[in-house]
């Protein structure tokens, strides 16, 4: 019989830079046999991502601090030991309330972290003006569609 396991001791995993957090991956789809992932997310307070949907279902489970997650039309405040479940083709973005957040992402599949490692590169020696240009080419790659609404605020 073989056993397949993943440790992830404190303080590795890789991590990415992207728009609006720091990330960690805890367990890649590799690890999962394809069926999700899990990220450790760092997010300062400032401005949210643009309203966005996937093609994966995600939760977040906040560790420390306050978030508010806007899904849809609708906003959810969330403090530590809390979770929302958000549906695949759902509108949404998140922003810390507090000074910082840190929160658990579990995501259906494994395609998040490929998307993550795109936004972490698009960040490192590309000019201001091909920034935009190359982050809505990689959410074209991997299915996920921009609104053209504000953020959670």
């Amino acid at each position: 019989m073989s056993t397949n396991v993943h440790v992830v001791r404190a303080g590795d995993g890789r991590r990415l830079t992207v728009p609006d957090a720091d990330i960690t991956v805890l367990v890649g789809g590799g690890h999962a046999g394809g069926a999700y992932e899990m990220f450790l997310v760092e997010a300062p307070r400032g401005a949210p991502a643009p309203l966005h949907s996937e093609p994966w279902s995600k939760s977040y489970h906040v560790l420390r601090g306050r978030i508010l997650v806007q899904a849809g039309d609708t906003g959810y405040e969330l403090a530590p030991g809390e979770t929302i479940v958000i549906e695949a083709g759902t509108m949404n973005t998140f922003t810390a309330l507090s000074e910082s957040a840190d929160f658990l992402l579990v995501v259906a599949g494994a395609s998040n972290s490929g998307f993550f490692a795109e936004l972490d590169a698009v960040g490192h020696g590309h000019a201001p003006e091909e920034v935009a240009r190359l982050l809505h080419e990689a959410a074209d790659r991997y299915g996920v569609a921009l609104g053209t609404g504000a953020g959670a605020s």
